[in-house]
């Protein structure tokens, strides 16, 4: 379950960083690297439950592997709605 307490984390992230902002989330963009520990499949399995579990049903995820890049699993970049 691993995956499912990074993707989790990630998630309370994008999220906090959103209500920072005072909007909506609506997409997290992720890097794996060599530590990451698993497939972008895999880890979108575990996104998926996490979104459902959530109620974001529009939540967007963009994976991106590099598999030359020394770190795990990080945030690159969030996509924010306005409030409305």
């Amino acid at each position: 379950m691993h995956e499912s307490g990074m993707i989790r984390r990630l998630l309370e992230v994008a999220l906090a960083e959103a209500a920072r902002r005072g909007a909506d989330l609506a997409g997290i963009d992720v890097r794996l690297g060599v530590l990451a520990g698993g497939s972008p499949e895999h880890l979108r399995e575990h996104f998926e439950i996490e979104r459902e579990r959530l109620g974001l049903p529009a939540l967007d995820l963009r994976i991106v592997a590099e598999p030359d890049y020394p770190g795990g699993v990080e945030i690159t970049g969030v996509d924010l709605r306005e409030r409305g």
